[in-house]
């Protein structure tokens, strides 16, 4: 087979699961009227986008096992109508979760499950505390509509997974996806894409969601782009949608990639370039960083370790540097009061962060006064075990009976991992900020 149909399912998610289901069959027996051989859905297709919000206390009650109710529906349907089926779930597995996107071959067997390797976490995508890192790798599946891979989401940012893909023999590559309206600068959302199928000589199909939330505008504008990096099949925006594109699979075997770069690759060098650790301008050096495994330690701030500390503060995304103010600013401040006590924060010999007490024994009072850990290093316990060394410390001072913070309530804000510490509110607000109690 070289000639094939495919069918981008761009839809609106409400919170009725069943309805949002039974919306995807219809799509399914519609794409496969128009001819299609393969169906894609976007991330999370039937049901809300969860980590738009802080993930709740227990986040498996919204999972589902694979196979489970949704893979049966869609299998049955791509037995009957002879088509393939890719959705993307929410997946349970035993006390994991993972962002899922299993591949349903056209006689409903579910040939594999694609996981989300790489997880992300900021304002508006809180996918850590819902999605564990996937761990299997990035397959690729022989199905009746030809040779493909998943790359989802997130994991699209990492030319290592998208080269993975094209040296695994893909065909196709599917990017289920949830971009929401402006979150790229213009062009880049498919121009991304478009390098991607040239460097690595496949079709690239990216399904997004479409839809107000919540807290989320989600765009839409899936595209169909090929071998050579052209945009062959465009939906429109903020519109649901079925997308159909023809792909002539032989263009992969003539594409520049699959004649002249794959075949010059010189991958004896590779290991040694990609284990480096990443050095951007004054950024620190973080590689793939200390495991959540590390120990965490607090360390006095040195000439020798002041650039790196003050360096993380241009790793927070934007909304968190809005919480706190630059350590450069809080390190100069500390200098001018005698109150402060100021600390790095370590993993194993990896400064991730940055804390600073209002210290004053005379009265006495104790206040959390600065505390950030830099973006590469979020997700991992750190930041607990870090407060945790504090309120240590502050249990030895003198007449401690209390460890006052405060915090900015904006959505994406530190809330829930104060209260999660025992914080609570007091009533008061300071300068805006709600300020909360740890009884000691």
């Amino acid at each position: 087979m070289t000639a094939v149909r495919i069918a981008l399912v761009q839809q609106h998610a409400s919170s009725d699961r069943k309805e949002n289901l039974e919306r995807g069959l219809d799509a399914v027996r519609s794409a496969a009227e128009m001819g299609a051989e393969l169906v894609c859905f976007a991330e999370l297709a039937f049901e809300p986008f969860y980590p738009q919000e802080e993930a709740p206390e227990n986040p498996l009650d919204l999972a589902e096992a694979i196979p489970g109710p949704t893979t049966e529906s869609l299998a049955a349907a791509a037995r009957e109508l002879g088509v393939v089926i890719v959705p993307n779930l929410f997946e349970r597995d035993g006390a994991q979760t993972y962002d899922a996107s299993p591949v349903i071959d056209a006689d409903g067997t579910i040939v594999g499950v694609t996981r989300m390797v790489h997880v992300p976490d900021y304002e508006g995508f809180h996918e850590k505390g819902y999605y564990t890192p996937g761990n299997r790798g990035l397959p690729v599946y022989e199905t009746a509509a030809g040779r493909i891979g998943v790359a989802i989401c997130y994991d699209r940012h990492f030319p290592e997974a998208m080269r993975s893909l094209a040296l695994g023999g893909a065909q196709l590559v599917l990017v289920p996806q949830a971009g929401v309206i402006g979150e790229w600068p213009e062009g880049l959302f498919e121009a991304e894409m478009r390098v991607a199928a040239f460097q690595n000589g496949y079709f690239v199909a990216l399904c997004n969601r479409v839809g107000k939330e919540p807290k989320l505008e989600f765009a839409g504008e899936s595209f169909v782009c090929d071998p050579e990096g052209n945009v062959i099949a465009r939906a429109t925006r903020a519109t649901d949608e079925i997308l159909v594109g023809d792909l002539d699979l032989a263009a992969v075997k003539r594409s520049h990639a699959r004649r002249l770069f794959l075949p010059d690759r010189r991958p004896e060098l590779y290991a040694a370039w990609m284990t480096r650790k990443v050095v951007a301008g004054d950024e620190p050096a973080t590689g793939d960083g200390p495991s959540s495994e590390a120990t965490v330690t607090l360390r006095e701030i040195s000439q020798e370790n002041l650039r790196d500390v003050m360096a993380l503060s241009r790793t927070l995304p934007p909304g968190q540097d809005r919480m706190v103010a630059p350590n450069a600013v809080s390190i100069a401040e500390a200098h001018f009061s005698d109150k402060a006590w100021f600390r790095a924060v370590y993993a194993d010999d990896t400064p991730v962060g940055f804390v600073m007490l209002y210290d004053n024994p005379e009265e006495p009072e104790y206040y959390l006064w600065r505390f950030m850990i830099g973006r590469p290093y979020q997700g991992k316990g750190f930041g607990r075990r870090a407060i945790e060394l504090v309120i240590g410390y502050v249990r030895s001072r003198p007449g401690a009976t209390e460890l006052l913070t405060s915090y900015v309530p904006i959505e994406g804000g530190p809330e829930p991992f104060y209260r999660k510490l025992g914080f609570v509110p007091t009533g008061d607000v300071h300068e805006g900020e709600i300020v909360v109690r740890l009884e000691l």
